[in-house]
């Protein structure tokens, strides 16, 4: 089974948000988790090719919003939904007490999370980041097996047709040898 991947991204210049990616990155790779940071090497407002490679070799994008959305953080967004296709697989957690800082049609391409430090109830946090995504993920297998059902059905039917046409081949054979034999 592969190690879940998990790209985790930050606004440009926000010390908190940074230091949090930087943290988690630690914290996840020893955890056993493929860990990827954004490239902002080369540039802090466009995505760079790195990035996208990144985010394209991962399971979920993860971001803490503290500050308005960047315009790099939104190119990483919307470049994770449309390689993802789902948005339970792309999480924003909000601090409760700044409310939500992201806007527009951006916030249709992920889930969001709320986190209130002064109720400080983690766990609770965390039961409904993995319910939604433990969901998704029973739904994929659902499919899949669904779909290895389906696929072991026709290749069950493929077989039986190919057994009867060689059935049929074979009775043709034996009829042709006796007929041959008179």
């Amino acid at each position: 089974m592969n190690n879940t991947t998990i790209f985790i991204t930050y606004n440009p210049n926000t010390a908190l948000e940074e230091t949090l990616a930087a943290r988690l990155h630690t914290i996840g790779a020893v955890s056993g988790f493929t860990m990827y940071l954004p490239d902002r090497f080369n540039s802090e407002n466009e995505i760079s090719e790195e990035s996208k490679v990144r985010i394209s070799r991962s399971n979920y994008l993860v971001m803490f919003s503290t500050k308005s959305l960047s315009n790099i953080v939104k190119q990483e967004i919307e470049f994770a939904f449309n390689y993802l296709n789902d948005k339970s697989k792309i999480i924003v957690i909000y601090d409760k007490l700044k409310g939500k800082n992201l806007s527009g049609e951006i916030t249709s391409h992920f889930t969001s999370f709320y986190f209130d430090e002064f109720e400080n109830r983690q766990d609770k946090l965390l039961e409904k980041i993995i319910n939604t995504i433990s969901h998704k993920e029973k739904d994929k297998v659902i499919v899949q097996q669904s779909n290895k059902i389906s696929t072991l059905k026709k290749q069950k039917d493929d077989s039986n047709a190919l057994a009867a046409l060689i059935g049929v081949g074979l009775g043709l054979l034996v009829l042709g040898a006796i007929f041959s034999k008179k």
